[in-house]
């Protein structure tokens, strides 16, 4: 074998253990991808209980969210404020986790926690004065939020 052969054979061994590294960098960031998905999920669910546990888990806060849920009208001005920023760390959570498709294209627990969000006539009078304002920067939850919001009105009706 001369030194041009071996050069051709040295050249393809290279190639193929190059296509070899690039196959098994691009299964690693495959699999690094996978992993920050599955704790970008975990966060989005630990911080849904932390919000939930804030609102519903403090006697105070949630004494005021029921009131306000049942009759918006009924709140002091006081308890306005503080109940509109109560929603509000509900709808910025929830659109957040819209925003980056936190279930994928599956809308089903979406849908199932807006019927929450809008299920009292007060939360309802939350949404129409603060609720859409909130969500007016993304037309597709608006859009979504407003077919759940006129289901639930209807039903009321």
């Amino acid at each position: 074998m001369d030194w041009d052969q071996l050069a051709t054979v040295a050249q393809l061994i290279t190639g193929a253990a190059t296509l070899a590294v690039a196959v098994f960098l691009w299964n690693q960031l495959r699999v690094q991808h996978r992993d920050s998905e599955r704790q970008f999920t975990f966060a989005n669910e630990d911080r849904q209980q932390e919000l939930i546990l804030s609102v519903h888990g403090d006697a105070a806060n949630a004494e005021l969210y029921w009131k306000g849920a049942q009759s918006y009208e009924s709140l002091s001005p006081d308890e306005e404020y503080r109940y509109r920023f109560l929603q509000q760390l509900l709808y910025v959570w929830m659109w957040h986790a819209w925003q980056v498709k936190r279930d994928g294209e599956d809308l089903a627990r979406f849908r199932f926690q807006w019927l929450q969000m809008l299920e009292f006539p007060g939360q309802r009078r939350f949404h129409e004065t603060w609720g859409r304002k909130l969500l007016g920067r993304d037309s597709s939850i608006l859009e979504f939020v407003e077919g759940i919001y006129e289901e639930q009105e209807s039903q009321a009706a």
